[in-house]
């Protein structure tokens, strides 16, 4: 089944962050174009135009986070062009940053339904109260601390994933669940 699951996992969200270390005034934000800044919303100016991918929030104590990336070059693509703008505006100095991934959320379709209930009395480590979610959660060492969301409609959701490798672990123990989820 892996073999079919594979091309149907795509990243939905990519969360990536970087450091300016240099102070922002997110004030002389307000009314530059690409530029959201209204501090009544929200404490950091969001930067979105049509050269970005993603969204990133930049953060007057110069932390930025890039969030809704579909890949980590484009995170980073992201976090390098607000770091051009902000230098272009006179806001910052030149920096270099290390952009560092966070947060991976990846979904998949299974392709047909699956019995939670059955799932949740086979497998360790699944937590499974539908009162409160409509899905399984499972944990496995594999995803340290991530985990998989097993929805009875076959759809699932990697969340809390911090690498690329988490993520094909993450594929590999889906594939191995495979029979307890039919």
């Amino acid at each position: 089944m892996l073999q079919e699951l594979v091309p149907k996992v795509s990243i939905v969200n990519l969360v990536a962050t970087a450091e300016l270390n240099q102070f922002v005034d997110l004030l002389r934000l307000a009314d530059v174009g690409g530029f959201l800044y209204d501090q009544a919303i929200y404490h950091c100016a969001y930067l979105t135009d049509h050269q970005t991918k993603a969204k990133v929030s930049i953060f007057s104590t110069g932390k930025m986070i890039c969030v809704g990336a579909k890949c980590f070059d484009d995170a980073k693509h992201d976090l390098a062009y607000a770091v051009r703008r902000l230098v272009q505006l006179g806001l910052i100095k030149q920096t270099r940053i290390t952009p560092k991934l966070q947060n991976i959320v990846a979904t998949a379709e299974l392709g047909s339904s699956v019995d939670i209930e059955t799932l949740t009395k086979k497998l360790p480590n699944v937590i499974y109260e539908p009162e409160q979610f409509p899905g399984a959660i499972y944990y496995t060492k594999e995803l340290e601390g991530a985990s998989i969301l097993i929805f009875a409609s076959g759809k699932v959701v990697f969340a809390g994933l911090r690498s690329h490798e988490m993520l094909e672990a993450g594929k590999r123990v889906l594939s191995e669940l495979d029979e307890l989820i039919r």
